[in-house]
């Protein structure tokens, strides 16, 4: 190592060549996605490195300028309310006068169905442009809620009714 000023101040500067979170220097305590051209979307904190997950993992559950990631990870949560709905509604703890129960959760089915198939789509353009975006975990967790709670449960009573008309 030199004691050259001008190579000290090399060696601290940032690799900003590729896409990635990195600390915003007039903000301290704060990253923001850098494209390897300019910064995309908004600062965050940075995540803390004594958390249980790692920084790395924290960085990667942010959408950051992803915007299908985004759409994504609200995608998860409404799968997620979809499956709710649809076991209630299976149970018979719900009903509307004068709609068949079996017809409600067909609807209940069709409904949650159709979210997570819009979640599934969107993390999967997520997933394509996650190494210029961020957003990877946040996008796999959102292509997997969709598939076990969203379309898992349609295909398999799917699967049942052909059976039983065999």
């Amino acid at each position: 190592m030199s004691s050259d000023p001008d190579s000290l101040d090399d060696e601290a500067d940032l690799d900003r060549s590729g896409p990635g979170w990195q600390p915003l220097l007039e903000r301290p305590g704060y990253e923001q996605w850098w494209d390897g051209d300019a910064w995309r979307g908004r600062p965050h904190r940075e995540p803390d490195p004594f958390s249980a997950f790692g920084p790395e993992l924290s960085r990667s559950m942010r959408p950051g300028p992803n915007r299908a990631a985004a759409f994504a990870r609200a995608g998860t949560g409404f799968t997620l309310l979809g499956f709710v709905l649809q076991t209630v509604v299976a149970t018979g703890a719900v009903s509307i006068p004068g709609i068949d129960p079996i017809a409600l959760t067909l609807a209940s089915l069709a409904l949650a169905a159709v979210i997570a198939a819009l979640t599934a789509v969107a993390a999967a353009l997520a997933l394509r442009s996650a190494p210029r975006l961020g957003g990877r975990a946040i996008a796999t967790l959102a292509l997997g809620v969709s598939i076990v709670l969203g379309l898992a449960p349609v295909l398999l009573l799917t699967a049942i009714g052909l059976a039983g008309r065999l």
